[in-house]
């Protein structure tokens, strides 16, 4: 609110004030992080934060709900950037606010470079998702096979570091 005139921060607050929305205080935000760090693998964490600091790629199978998926574990970046050239080739031409719109979304899903160690809840930045590339999805004798996937790190009921989809 650095550039909003006194008048208007007053509106503004009175706006969320009639609206019933308030910012989650420290502990409610610390509350959460803790519920969402119970559903955690942290082996799986670490080597998700692993891909994400040193841009590694790591084969890899998902177990998720009775699906095997199979692929390269991935960052966050390298999954947006693809997402962000092939939208780029599809709109630009003929729909250039759509590629513009695509191309804000996934730009903003990844992380800066300097993102500190310590999120808001004053507690370490869990990763939520985790991306694959060459991903294959098994179930039940069906295969689908994906350039990409994201999925939420906290839904992975299993996983195996270094398995393929190979037959």
């Amino acid at each position: 609110m650095g550039d909003l005139s006194e008048q208007q921060k007053e509106q503004l607050q009175q706006t969320f004030t009639d609206s019933g929305f308030r910012p989650l205080t420290r502990t409610e935000r610390r509350n959460i992080w803790l519920h969402d760090y119970e559903q955690q693998d942290i082996a799986l964490q670490s080597w998700a934060r692993l891909v994400e600091q040193q841009g590694m790629e790591i084969e890899v199978m998902l177990q998720m709900e009775g699906l095997l998926i199979f692929g390269t574990m991935v960052s966050t970046r390298s999954y947006a950037q693809f997402y962000i050239n092939l939208h780029e080739q599809m709109y630009r031409k003929q729909e250039p606010e759509t590629a513009d719109f695509l191309q804000e979304y996934y730009t903003a899903l990844i992380p800066p470079d300097d993102q500190p160690e310590i999120g808001p809840e004053g507690l370490p930045l869990m990763i939520r998702y985790i991306h694959l590339r060459d991903s294959t999805i098994m179930s039940a004798g069906h295969k689908v096979k994906v350039p990409y996937w994201r999925g939420k790190i906290n839904q992975v009921d299993g996983f195996v570091v270094g398995a393929s989809a190979e037959e």
